[in-house]
């Protein structure tokens, strides 16, 4: 009995394209995890994430596939997506060796399950809501990354368009989750849709209040990073919205406000943290090095960093904010500058010429 695959390629060709292998058991081979991609015009599997033709029917088997007549069909098809693959009616696994084949929408790859694939799903609906930049996943990627997070597909159709008010790149509709891609790089998120973002390294330090306290240069975060950035320290949306002002008595760029945790964007770049407010700030442990605890060890002239840099640069090395707080001052027997006392690694900062005694650890730029 001829399998039926004869749906994908003239019949006449049937007998030169196909091959068939039989088993009399699951090949115990692959030991990764599969997923299946839903059915859709070009859908596919990343390059990286093709599932070989050996690994093909137990990894389609672990995710409900079937051996039609008990038999792996492999062939070299222009309309089903290449490599390890489900025909959609009755999940029979097929093998596509042609690498310039594009899914007519009929057929649904089988891919390897990585954890670089993971996706986030911005939680919180406001005007403007987008992706980091660099964070979004493609046109090709984005079923499988929405289907992670509860997304579906209305109908059964991948909704594409050039739409103005919703965001660019992946997303999904709040009110049913129907999953979504955006094609205009100017759309503005209107606030009924949610954002599908490929994560990325956001290694935010929550700085704590103080007067003019703010991010070292070259350290704040943008507008469009700043939602991802101030979750990651503990941030949330007060009643759903993200507050962006020039306010003359808070920080430039990212920062909460502790009474709730609020995450705040300020436009200022004049603007003067009144104490009250905790800015984000981003990293910077490749600039960053920690002296031994040794008599008389100290930073060069050109290797200090400023009081405000130090918390930042310190954190980034292992310091820690005893009470919550920078503790500077004036002492002859520590080093200048910024510092770790090497008992509990509370952060300092020396306002005068000292001389380390041994006791503390002196946090310089690298180089």
């Amino acid at each position: 009995m001829i399998p039926r695959i004869n749906s994908i390629v003239p019949f006449a060709l049937f007998a030169l394209l196909l091959q068939i292998q039989f088993f009399d058991g699951i090949n115990a081979d692959f030991d990764g995890e599969a997923r299946v991609v839903p059915a859709g015009l070009d859908t596919r599997c990343k390059a990286y994430l093709q599932i070989s033709e050996e690994d093909c029917v137990e990894a389609a088997q672990s995710v409900g596939g079937t051996l039609r007549h008990n038999q792996l069909i492999v062939g070299d098809w222009g309309r089903t997506p290449q490599g390890c693959f489900l025909q959609t009616y009755d999940k029979a696994i097929h093998f596509n060796t042609n690498p310039d084949a594009v899914n007519n929408g009929m057929f649904e790859p089988i891919c390897i399950v990585q954890a670089e694939e993971a996706a986030y799903l911005i939680p919180h609906r406001y005007h403007g809501t987008k992706c980091i930049p660099g964070h979004n996943f493609s046109r090709n990627e984005c079923i499988v990354a929405a289907k992670s997070l509860g997304g579906r597909l209305r109908n059964r159709s991948f909704l594409v368009g050039n739409w103005g008010t919703t965001p660019a790149g992946c997303f999904l509709e709040a009110s049913d989750k129907a999953i979504h891609f955006g094609t205009n790089p100017d759309g503005v998120n209107a606030g009924y849709f949610q954002p599908v973002c490929a994560p990325g390294e956001i290694t935010p330090t929550l700085l704590p209040r103080g007067d003019g306290r703010k991010c070292a240069e070259m350290h704040d975060y943008s507008v469009d990073e700043c939602i991802a950035a101030g979750s990651a320290v503990g941030g949330t949306l007060r009643h759903g919205r993200f507050p962006i002002g020039y306010w003359s008595t808070a920080p430039n760029g990212c920062f909460l406000d502790p009474s709730d945790n609020a995450i705040h964007y300020g436009h200022n770049r004049n603007g003067v943290n009144m104490g009250v407010f905790q800015p984000v700030c981003k990293s910077m442990a490749t600039e960053v090095n920690l002296l031994p605890a040794e008599a008389d060890f100290t930073c060069t002239e050109e290797q200090h960093f400023s009081e405000d840099d130090c918390i930042i640069a310190a954190a980034s090395v292992g310091g820690v904010l005893r009470g919550g707080y920078l503790i500077a001052g004036s002492w002859g027997h520590a080093p200048p500058g910024c510092f770790i006392e090497a008992g509990d690694k509370a952060i300092h900062f020396n306002r005068i010429d000292g001389s380390n005694n041994g006791a503390f650890q002196s946090v310089c730029l690298d180089g």
